[in-house]
């Protein structure tokens, strides 16, 4: 068995870059379910992984380290990255999922920039916005190939044939846009609306709760948004704590 890794730190677009794969691989899934059996979630998995196979992608959130289950078996990895004043944004909403008492958002955003990524995530191993994409980027350990959420989203369809490319899967033209207009992110939304208003087990977490209180899973996937409507001074504080590693990672350095 081969594990092809698909790593990212939360709210990077991890559960899109699945959908892309699932549906130029296998097609259209039945629901949104059957995603976690074909690509199994490490933190979420729909039963014991089969690892029986000759090739098996796998979810992840954890930093790479001599711990991660399956470490001995993998062939490579697939890392998404993405802006953290997005995955900031993004994690705030994705509080409101489970909760109508969700943390006050202010709130969130200062430990975040705190701590260099949200301290919970820490503690589930996951590590720092940038400790989690040196983990996986520069260990040498096996073939990397990175990607960003904004690359993806600027033109998915190259995104998804490089990934093919990479872990050796031919690439047909047809079946790849196929696969893109499948994952559309309006598309996605669709399918989550419709499964928490019919109730019952599904990929998105929040059920018919959130769905009352809007809030969603596969939110608005926006990209170069600001912190200021949350409360003044915050992008000030963010640029400061993050420019570093924001030039370290292929983003543009806050201005000054």
């Amino acid at each position: 068995m081969k594990v092809v890794w698909i790593a990212s730190y939360p709210k990077s677009g991890n559960t899109w870059v699945r959908f892309l794969l699932h549906h130029y691989l296998w097609g259209e899934p039945r629901n949104s379910l059957e995603l976690n059996t074909r690509i199994p979630d490490l933190h979420r998995p729909a039963g014991r992984i089969d690892t029986s196979g000759e090739r098996l992608f796998v979810k992840t959130h954890f930093a790479l380290t001599d711990s991660l289950p399956y470490l001995a078996m993998t062939d490579r990895a697939i890392v998404i990255k993405r802006h953290p004043k997005d995955v900031l944004l993004s994690g705030a909403s994705y509080a409101r999922l489970e909760s109508a008492r969700a943390p006050d958002a202010e709130a969130y955003a200062r430990a975040f920039i705190a701590h260099a990524g949200d301290p919970a995530w820490a503690r589930m191993g996951f590590g720092t916005w940038a400790g989690h994409l040196e983990s996986w980027t520069t260990a040498g350990r096996f073939p990397v190939l990175v990607t960003s959420y904004e690359a993806l989203k600027a033109d998915p369809g190259a995104g998804l044939r490089a990934m093919l490319e990479f872990v050796g899967e031919p690439v047909d033209r047809k079946r790849l846009d196929r696969a893109v207009e499948l994952s559309a992110f309006d598309r996605l939304r669709d399918i989550e609306r419709r499964e928490k208003a019919r109730g019952g087990e599904s990929l998105f977490r929040g059920g018919r709760g959130s769905l009352a209180r809007d809030a969603m899973f596969m939110n608005r996937g926006q990209t170069g948004q600001s912190l200021e409507p949350i409360a003044p001074g915050l992008d000030r504080a963010f640029d400061g704590a993050f420019a570093r590693d924001l030039a370290r990672f292929g983003y543009d350095a806050p201005a000054p």
